[in-house]
């Protein structure tokens, strides 16, 4: 007999939003040893108003900026921005085995997805526009493709330094380790520095009501709407300082770093402090009252890495001797400089460092000839290095000094167990402290799949949490982690507190949901859970897959469909939604329509085990043996330990008489899952048809003590 389809989904969906970046080298933050002015439009309630606006008074700064690379790092790829070579470069993925290829395809570009088989023919493909270019290009230019308001990263980068300045195509950072394939979701933390300022759709990850056009003069200045009001009535303002927006040459030189340092310094992990959002810092305000920044420990002093620029720069003597030297000291903001030439730094260089001084200070050296007035400083100074989070790119060394040939930043290597270190002082002792970076061991080994990390942040959490309990997202995540490693029961308590602490955060309610399932707390509690977070966020595809789940399991088929059809809707990318659909479709007797969405889960994921194998079944189920076979032995490829899946193939090999085999991926399944009920029967009336009426007997038995009624066991047993 058949085992019918698999209906739990392959994983419970978890959403997750915390603010995630890249590697990055680690350091100690400035102090603040001044107060700012206190402009006035630094609190929440004041609208931003675009570029446009701040242009019809100060077009010459406007015009300036636009030139810079910052103006450039987000906007649309048409044939007029497009520089990067679409031959067809193909791209292999070794370990998922995917192919990618970057190409022009009538009047849009791009990327395309494909496997092939062993004759060389396409036996999977997905394509997926190229909408949106994040980067100047000075370095290199990654693409998002975007469906219903949803950006998603797409897996190929243009390295425009690599191939001796020619460019060349090749995996966007980290794609190489973990291929997102197009899941890749852009949430506001990323945008909020690769962009101006947008209007994400509040707990939907990476989807946008609006989306700006590269950064913009209120990333750095505030938002405008007071200023633009003020100066409207009277032009003049009534002091020195314009107090009505915000002017970094009037802050101390602490807050002045943290306006550029509030995206161009992030670690391994950076969390949003409680009650922060990606858009909620303001120039004035001090980082880190926005953000807990952590970085891996190295024993490296000389890591670097694509933006921690500025923690370099104040290493050097330049800055420590000065103490007002920033980042607008080399690179002036309102206008361009990447066309320039060496000179454009060099006479900075100059104004401090005279070439007559430092000739006669260099008589007898070997290197006097190399402080002329011509000679260009950073090349030495502040050498251009490769960093370990951008691959084909080279970036200056911000650490001006002498450098030596033992001095050659590298990047980041952590040695030994890892060790986060916190970037801000206040993330160094205290209740407070031990929260935010047990938060930050849970991010990171859930991100890296590291189980003994995510069980150190919990223990950091549990003991932080007993001092400072209303931090509501450490509460969450040590609730989520304990659930993630099967502590469902000891996950509850910090779930209900987060719950408590904040009642409309979606996330939260579909965890707590999922710890009740898992302990199996009345059927009516769990509900109220899901449609509460959906009450907050409809558009929430995933949780409306797990609600359609459980309404599944409670036999309420007919509901269940209705919210997977909406989640397919809202999210037509995510595979699980399609797949459950499916199943749901086939318990309803909708055959037809089960298989059409079967095959379009598997056809965005074509690993997806569970897909497959119920596909087989369908599939033979009309007589199709072969094509069943092939699924059935896809499943078990793709996920060798899915129980499912080798119980449907084991019970394939029953019924077209092929015993031996049978019996063999029948004990895998049960192996694999010991209480499989069908695997357990099917494996005594294989081992019956086989003569040995010994284990015949042993799995039946098993069988029966799951389920008394079991007829398939119950057969076994009355035949022998």
């Amino acid at each position: 007999m058949w085992l019918g389809i698999s209906r739990a989904p392959r994983r419970m969906s978890m959403v997750f939003m915390l603010f995630m970046v890249g590697m990055c080298a680690c350091g100690t933050a400035g102090t603040h040893e001044a107060t700012a002015p206190p402009f006035q439009n630094v609190v929440e309630d004041v609208a931003y108003v675009g570029d446009a606006q701040c242009a019809t008074c100060h077009e010459a700064e406007f015009n300036g900026f636009r030139e810079h690379g910052m103006a450039r790092g987000f906007y649309r790829l048409t044939s007029t921005t497009a520089v990067e070579d679409f031959s067809g470069t193909v791209v292999r993925h070794q370990e998922t085995g995917f192919y990618y290829v970057a190409r022009k395809a009538g009047d849009q570009y791009v990327q395309e997805e494909y496997r092939l088989d062993a004759g060389g023919a396409k036996t999977h493909q997905l394509v997926r526009t190229m909408d949106y270019v994040i980067g100047s290009g000075s370095a290199a230019r990654t693409y998002l493709t975007e469906v219903d308001g949803r950006l998603y990263e797409l897996p190929l980068t243009w390295y425009t330094q690599a191939n001796g300045g020619q460019g060349r195509w090749d995996f966007s950072p980290g794609y190489a380790e973990v291929n997102g394939r197009f899941e890749r979701a852009i949430p506001p933390g990323c945008m909020s520095c690769h962009n101006g300022t947008s209007e994400p759709v509040a707990h939907v990850q990476g989807k946008y009501i609006s989306l700006a056009q590269g950064i913009g003069c209120e990333q750095c200045h505030g938002p405008g709407q007071l200023h633009v009001e003020a100066r409207l009535a009277d032009p003049e303002p009534a002091d020195s300082i314009d107090l009505t927006i915000v002017n970094p040459a009037h802050l101390p030189v602490g807050l002045r770093l943290d306006v550029c340092q509030q995206c161009h310094t992030n670690g391994a992990v950076s969390i949003l402090r409680e009650g922060e959002t990606a858009y909620s810092f303001r120039p004035s305000q001090p980082l880190d009252e926005h953000v807990a920044i952590f970085g891996i420990a190295s024993d490296e002093s000389n890591s670097i890495s694509v933006i921690s620029h500025a923690d370099r720069m104040k290493r050097s003597r330049c800055f420590t001797v000065s103490q007002t030297m920033d980042c607008v000291t080399c690179h002036n903001p309102h206008e361009g400089f990447r066309e320039a030439g060496p000179s454009y730094f060099n006479d900075t260089c100059i104004s401090c460092h005279a070439p007559v001084g430092l000739q006669a200070a260099l008589a007898s050296s070997e290197s006097r000839s190399d402080h002329a007035a011509q000679s260009n400083c950073f090349s030495c100074h502040m050498p251009k290095v490769a960093a370990d989070d951008a691959p084909h790119a080279s970036f200056t060394d911000h650490f001006i000094r002498v450098v030596g040939d033992d001095a050659v930043p590298e990047g980041i290597e952590a040695h030994g167990e890892l060790e986060l270190q916190p970037y801000f002082e206040r993330d160094r002792a205290g209740a407070e402290a031990e929260a935010y970076t047990g938060m930050a061991y849970v991010v990171y080994g859930r991100q890296n799949t590291n189980r003994t990390v995510m069980q150190r942040g919990i223990s950091m959490l549990a003991g932080a949490l007993e001092e400072k309990p209303e931090i509501g997202e450490a509460q969450y995540l040590l609730g989520f982690a304990r659930l993630q490693l099967g502590q469902a029961a000891a996950a509850i308590p910090a779930l209900e507190e987060a719950i408590r602490l904040n009642p409309e955060v979606p996330e939260r309610l579909n965890t707590l949901a999922q710890a009740y399932e898992a302990v199996g707390r009345d059927p009516s509690s769990i509900e109220q859970l899901y449609h509460r977070a959906l009450a907050v966020q409809p558009s929430e595809a995933s949780i409306r897959v797990n609600l359609g789940r459980f309404l599944e399991a409670q036999s309420r088929v007919d509901e269940a469909l209705t919210e997977y059809q909406r989640a397919s809707r809202d999210e037509p990318w995510l595979a699980s939604a399609h797949y459950n659909l499916g199943t749901a479709f086939l318990r309803s007797g909708r055959t037809a329509e089960g298989e059409r969405s079967l095959r379009e889960a598997v056809h965005l994921e074509p690993d997806y085990s569970d897909a497959l194998t119920n596909l087989g079944v369908v599939v033979a189920g009309r007589g199709d043996a072969n094509r069943a076979r092939a699924l059935f032995l896809r499943a078990v490829d793709t996920d060798p330990l899915n129980a499912n899946a080798l119980a449907n193939l084991g019970t394939f090999y029953l019924q077209t008489r092929q015993t031996n085999e049978a019996v063999h991926i029948l004990q895998r399944a049960v192996e694999a899952n010991p209480r499989h009920i069908d695997a357990l029967a099917n494996l005594a009336l294989a081992f019956a048809e086989a003569g040995n009426a010994t284990q015949a007997r042993h799995y039946a038995r098993q069988a029966l003590s799951i389920n008394p009624n079991h007829l398939t066991a119950q057969q076994v047993l009355a035949s022998l």
